[in-house]
């Protein structure tokens, strides 16, 4: 496992055991551990998650349009226009276990896009 993920909190390691796990449900995705995240990926990629550790948040990049999603401050963010690390155009910022649970359909949507 990388230094972001050791170094992190046992809360913000366990919410990250759950979201692996609903990101590699599908038997074909593939993960790849980067020097700054993880990726998720198929035949292109799905999702990236970093850690934040000092907020206890995982930051998460999907495959989905932004256009299609209503965006809200502090959760959901179009990225497009700005440089992030990671994939994807939208950037799901996850806290707490419950917003985990919202994201569900965000997530199964990048999962069955790609």
């Amino acid at each position: 496992m990388p230094q972001f993920h050791d170094k992190s909190p046992q809360p913000l390691r366990e919410l990250y055991a759950d979201l692996d796990a609903m990101l590699i449900s599908d038997a074909d995705m593939q993960k790849e551990f980067q020097l700054h995240y993880v990726a998720y990926w198929r035949i292109e990629n799905v999702a990236t998650v970093r850690f934040q550790p000092r907020s206890h948040t995982l930051v998460v990049r999907l495959a989905v349009d932004p256009d299609t999603v209503e965006l809200a401050e502090g959760f959901v963010r179009d990225v497009r226009k700005i440089g992030c690390v990671g994939t994807g155009p939208l950037e799901l910022r996850i806290r707490p276990q419950e917003d985990l649970a919202r994201a569900g359909d965000l997530v199964r949507r990048s999962v069955a896009g790609c």
